[in-house]
């Protein structure tokens, strides 16, 4: 058995999305002004829909902007806060706290193209992120029988719960991108395969894909 439901939030705004620098382990500074205001109204809207249907765990990324942004969430819901580490961004190994636009041209190619190959030294391929990530979200699932899992962490995170859920075969990648907003919500959740006939088990469904509804001007 696994949990019923899961919830990814992305972080708020981090400086290094202003800055288009990769915000690794080394380099990533947080969320900006603007970030830690979004993940205050993200931390809202949760914690109302907590009132409703509690969450029964909260799981965040290690990286700074996902430990702020967790935080705030975790304060609206009276939530104790697990760090798996498998849930940070890929690793960029030597492109860690360098501009984008510099890494690619040092790739030579669209990284998207090449989801096998690492971006740059020490670094880690898409491939590579995507399974662990999965087994960190498979494990969370595992570990909450019929719970509400609630988890902070990155664009790729919710990639990777797309690949799960879609039972993409580890070593593949779907051809196509998902956007993903900052301080975003996703969920997951399991539902009859035919509500006329629920003994014939369940299966997972998209129920809402970067909804930002919380998100107002300041």
């Amino acid at each position: 058995m696994s949990a019923d439901e899961l919830l990814i939030a992305r972080h708020g705004q981090a400086w290094c999305n202003t800055d288009q620098t990769i915000g690794g382990p080394t380099s990533c500074r947080g969320l900006t002004p603007t970030g830690h205001r979004q993940a205050a109204q993200l931390a809202a809207r949760l914690a109302s829909e907590h009132i409703i249907k509690p969450f029964t765990a909260l799981y965040a990324s290690p990286l700074p902007r996902a430990q702020q942004t967790a935080t705030a969430v975790a304060t609206a819901l009276r939530l104790p806060v697990t760090t798996v580490d498998d849930l940070r961004e890929p690793d960029y190994g030597a492109a860690d706290g360098q501009r984008w636009t510099d890494v690619i041209a040092a790739f030579g190619a669209a990284p998207t193209l090449h989801p096998d190959r690492p971006i740059a030294a020490g670094a880690e391929s898409a491939l590579a992120h995507l399974a662990r990530a999965r087994t960190a979200l498979s494990d969370m699932l595992q570990a909450h029988p019929g719970g509400r899992i609630l988890a902070v962490g990155h664009g790729e995170t919710i990639t990777a719960a797309h690949h799960l859920f879609l039972d993409i075969e580890p070593g593949r990648i779907l051809p196509l991108a998902f956007t993903v907003d900052q301080a975003s919500i996703t969920t997951w959740r399991q539902q009859p395969v035919s509500w006329l006939r629920p003994d014939d088990g369940l299966r997972w469904a998209l129920h809402r894909h970067n909804d930002i509804a919380h998100l107002t001007s300041p």
